[in-house]
């Protein structure tokens, strides 16, 4: 074998590893993205729209794009020009994010504080997403801490209602085992007891079958 033979072999080798995707969601509910811009966080600037000239991300679609596995800073701009930005995501294969109202403003998915409320609440690194699959019942309280740790803490929710068909993403510290309950609007509970969250998170439907 040639030496350009073993050099386009070990390029390509190389390029199927370090492959990733970032794919978006848009579960606003009814608002269309306009603008998505991505880029490395070393990088000072956004860059161009990873969106072509006339494509819109329409509520209720998906869009995928590929990257060399990194840390990037991802913006998305609705109709209404509200901003949704996530800073220092960590792709490494496949990143996925459900975009949804709660989303606007700017988070630290590395483990930095929200600005977009006022508060000081602190986002892990891997999302956990609920999916409301009861077929009917809306889900009015979600609480997870890791498996070690004592009480279950404050409603992941807070004002917010987990509409039956409706999913909900949180985000924890990845790598670890966590015990979730979901309550539902007649007071029954859904409890999933050492539910291991990777660095790619967790996705966990809720039927009545899961009824304690």
């Amino acid at each position: 074998m040639t030496k350009a033979i073993l050099l386009l072999a070990a390029i390509g080798l190389f390029a199927s590893v370090s492959a990733g995707t970032i794919e978006i969601i848009n579960d606003t509910g009814g608002w269309d993205i306009h603008f998505i811009y991505i880029g490395p966080s070393t990088d000072d600037s956004w860059g161009g729209d990873w969106l072509d000239d006339d494509e819109i991300l329409y509520s209720g679609h998906s869009v995928a794009f590929s990257v060399p596995n990194n840390v990037y800073d991802i913006k998305l701009i609705d109709e209404d020009g509200d901003e949704y930005i996530r800073w220092e995501v960590s792709v490494n294969g496949y990143y996925e994010w459900y975009v949804t109202l709660d989303d606007i403003g700017e988070y630290n998915v590395s483990g930095g504080s929200s600005s977009s409320g006022g508060d000081d609440t602190v986002y892990g690194n891997a999302p956990v997403t609920i999916y409301n699959d009861t077929g009917g019942y809306d889900i009015w309280y979600i609480q997870a801490n890791p498996s070690s740790y004592s009480g279950w803490g404050d409603d992941r929710l807070g004002s917010e209602i987990l509409y039956s068909g409706d999913e909900f993403t949180f985000w924890v510290d990845g790598r670890d085992y966590y015990d979730i309950k979901c309550e539902d609007e007649d007071g029954d509970t859904y409890t999933f007891w050492e539910m291991w969250v990777g660095n790619d998170g967790l996705y966990l439907p809720v039927d009545l079958g899961d009824i304690d």
